[in-house]
């Protein structure tokens, strides 16, 4: 998510965008993003952030992002540091959590739950733990975001990152990069295949050196690794990526990585679709509280998902069992509190499930997003819905452009853009292309 600008002199000292702090539409209040490193996140972890949103967000929900982060809304300036203590004290890290840094690093929540897979959590560490020695990660041209898929299935989204490692079946990986969305979506290419793991920090840091020497300074619009692989060619980003690699492998003795595939899979009991990515404190107390009665994990996935697994079924209350399911619809907060916000994508997601809530909805993914910055992936959606605004009789009115038929991230392929419509009129709009079908 995008927020507005605002000057350092106004905003409070600990409120800087490298630690995840974003100036929200609202006057004096704050978005306060956490990274969860591969969306893994331990109970009293969860229930310190739960603590935190009663006590300094007015009971906001914890929000979900599409990154694995949970975020806090509606905080408080005078708060921002107290917000920050607290989640020190829980271990949970902030740093990288936005600004022009490396971003969560995203790993998808199948690992160790998929049987011949791969669960690239510690390799998402190791890259976590070195790059964040690194200096230049504290002043890149903008931000560079990592993801891991420990299958072919590419649950992590390879194709939308500046690096995305797809582990092959024998453990070796094919990397897909030079990849983003915002305004004008492109999609990543293909850097290399049969990469060892040992090649995947060197790799990092190349990839980071070049885009730290070639990103675009100026002009924040094209400051993304990809814009330097399009301004340089395919073919010649290729070549000085890999020659800057073994150049980065050349300088010392890098780390033994030792990969093993899942052979007892540790058991999925449920998934939850978050209605709009959200969970109520209280929501979010009681889910930890039924799953550490069943000795559940917490596994948070790319798509406002939040994963149960363990030894045995987790009994869920009414409110939280409809969630398991819940249609895959994934929405920015759009103008509910994002400045750039032309829509108001809450309310949209809240129309389609209570006009399509008799229809199946199973292996459908509808993405919205409240602005052409595609913050909810709709340019690589199944369904893609992107907020706008024009004028009818001479007053503005919030409209959404159509995408479809996109890949999810998990391959090349990019949505379809097609209609425009009011946005009163969304149902409609998906009731039509279900009868297309």
């Amino acid at each position: 998510m995008t927020m507005r600008s605002e000057s350092m002199t106004t905003a409070p000292a600990a409120a800087t965008r490298i630690q995840g702090v974003y100036p929200q539409k609202q006057k004096d209040l704050y978005m306060q993003r956490i990274k969860i490193l591969g969306g893994r996140i331990e109970w009293p972890q969860w229930r310190k952030v739960i603590e935190l949103a009663v006590r300094y967000a007015g009971g906001s929900p914890l929000h979900v992002t599409t990154r694995q982060d949970i975020e806090l809304h509606s905080v408080r300036g005078d708060d921002i540091a107290a917000v920050q203590q607290g989640l020190a004290e829980a271990g949970l890290p902030i740093f990288g959590a936005g600004g022009d840094s490396v971003r969560n690093i995203t790993v998808c929540a199948g690992g160790g739950l998929c049987e011949g897979g791969f669960d690239l959590l510690p390799v998402a560490q190791l890259v976590q733990d070195y790059l964040e020695q690194q200096p230049t990660i504290r002043h890149l041209p903008r931000k560079f975001k990592i993801s891991f898929s420990g299958c072919g299935k590419a649950c992590a989204k390879p194709w939308l990152n500046d690096l995305g490692f797809l582990v092959q079946p024998d453990g070796r990986f094919t990397l897909i990069g030079a990849g983003s969305l915002g305004p004008r979506p492109a999609l990543g290419i293909r850097l290399g295949v049969n990469l060892s793991a040992e090649d995947i920090l060197p790799i990092c840091l190349a990839a980071i050196e070049l885009f730290d020497q070639q990103g675009d300074r100026e002009n924040r619009r094209r400051a993304r690794l990809r814009h330097v692989r399009e301004r340089l060619g395919d073919e010649a980003f290729k070549a000085e990526f890999n020659r800057r690699i073994e150049e980065v492998k050349g300088r010392g003795t890098w780390p033994r990585i030792a990969l093993t595939p899942v052979r007892t899979p540790i058991q999925q009991q449920c998934r939850l679709q978050l209605p709009n990515g959200d969970l109520t404190p209280d929501q979010a107390r009681r889910l930890a509280d039924r799953a550490e009665a069943a000795d559940a994990l917490l596994r948070l996935d790319l798509e406002h998902g939040a994963v149960l697994c363990g030894p045995r079924p987790v009994q869920l209350p009414d409110d939280l069992a409809v969630m398991t399911r819940a249609p895959v619809i994934v929405a920015c907060p759009g103008c509910a509190t994002c400045p750039h916000g032309l829509a108001d994508c809450r309310a949209t997601a809240d129309r389609i499930r209570e006009a399509f809530s008799s229809r199946d909805l199973s292996g459908v993914r509808i993405s919205i997003s409240g602005c052409p910055n595609h913050c909810a992936q709709s340019a690589v959606a199944q369904i893609g819905l992107v907020g706008m605004v024009r004028t009818v009789k001479g007053q503005p009115a919030p409209h959404y452009r159509l995408f479809t038929n996109g890949g999810n991230g998990t391959n090349e392929k990019l949505a379809s853009p097609s209609a425009i419509f009011p946005a009163d009129d969304v149902a409609g709009a998906i009731e039509g292309l279900f009868r297309k079908t």
